[in-house]
């Protein structure tokens, strides 16, 4: 017990000693209108003590990241800092770890980095000094303020996003709603040709499936709950299964961005449209495909004459097979007789 009060105070300690340091660095940095000037630009070194001290990293040191930092006023310029730098498997300062910030470095963004172009680092996304939990609705990550974040280097893509009904969901309160991090996830964004990344064709499915077979998910927003699997047993599920990739998925008919529901007259699978959808892979698509059943189970009656089709061929196929096993039953018995008659004679 005496360890443990021990250590409690130790943390204590620290924290206090943190904070104390901190109180240096807000001398200059907690006024607003510090700065130097880069190349003719005024550059902002203001940090907000209020929301620093509300962030994740409030508890450390301003020296803990920047550890070139040695004298106040700065003899140089403080060295450009990484996250990975303290995120790393094994680290003695406690933070946190899992496999995305190294999963970072084979992302796109972190490629279009290491090539000089101008593409999101940690602090890009994170922040540099206000880094708060993803759940925490003031946090730059939280789920209804991606689509801005990422749109600011996505403009068009955001635009789009926002014509969603995806965003419709969001707008409504619905966080299950997916956002860009839904699809393409937060750290390993890989291009989609790659065959790890989310949006490969061979991965669409299994994307868009984390959420339309959530039961519940599907029933509160109303959208059939069947659909994915509907789609595996249907001709364009199987092929992808068997590798054939120009098999349509779920963004072939549905879109990428702008999903909407087919009652939408702007959506690629409202009746009016879909002949110019089917059109892109069946070039003699017309209207007449609007009157058929889509993401239909053909073990279910709503599926029309599909079921009975169905129902019909499983019922003769398991007929004919218990036909075939008794005749070959019966047959074996039948040899089995003659062979011990011929020879008991």
């Amino acid at each position: 017990m005496k360890v443990w009060i021990l250590i409690f105070f130790v943390l204590i300690a620290n924290q206090a000693n943190s904070q104390l340091k901190n109180q240096r660095c807000f001398v200059c940095h907690g006024v607003k209108n510090f700065g130097i000037v880069e190349q003719g630009k005024f550059k902002s070194l203001y940090v907000s003590r209020e929301d620093f001290e509300a962030s994740v990293h409030s508890k450390f040191a301003c020296v803990s990241c920047h550890v070139d930092v040695r004298v106040i006023p700065h003899l140089t310029k403080p060295r450009k800092i990484h996250c990975l730098q303290c995120h790393f498997e094994g680290n003695v300062v406690g933070a946190p770890v899992t496999a995305k910030p190294e999963k970072y470095k084979e992302s796109v963004h972190a490629k279009a980095v290491a090539k000089g172009k101008n593409a999101p680092d940690c602090k890009d996304c994170h922040t540099v000094h206000y880094v708060r939990k993803p759940e925490d609705p003031n946090s730059s990550v939280y789920k209804t303020r991606v689509p801005e974040l990422c749109g600011g280097c996505h403009q068009t893509i955001k635009e789009e996003y926002y014509n969603s009904i995806h965003w419709a969901g969001i707008k409504r309160g619905e966080l299950s709603s997916a956002v860009c991090s839904d699809c393409h996830r937060e750290h390993d964004i890989l291009p989609p040709e790659d065959p790890r990344s989310s949006l490969n064709p061979k991965n669409v499915i299994g994307t868009c499936y984390k959420c339309h077979s959530d039961v519940k998910l599907m029933k509160r927003v109303g959208v059939p709950v069947t659909n994915p699997e509907a789609y595996k047993e249907s001709f364009h599920g199987i092929a992808l299964k068997f590798g054939v990739v120009k098999a349509a998925n779920c963004a072939s008919c549905h879109g990428y961005h702008d999903v909407l529901p087919s009652r939408d007259p702007r959506s690629p699978i409202h009746p009016a449209n879909l002949a110019k959808t089917c059109g892109k892979c069946h070039p003699r698509a017309n209207e007449n495909v609007a009157k058929g059943k889509f993401h239909v189970l053909p073990g279910e009656k709503e599926s029309g004459i599909v079921y009975y089709v169905y129902t019909f061929f499983k019922w003769f196929t398991l007929i004919v097979l218990i036909g075939l096993f008794t005749h070959i039953v019966l047959d074996l018995v039948g040899h089995i007789r003659r062979k011990r008659k011929k020879a008991s004679e």
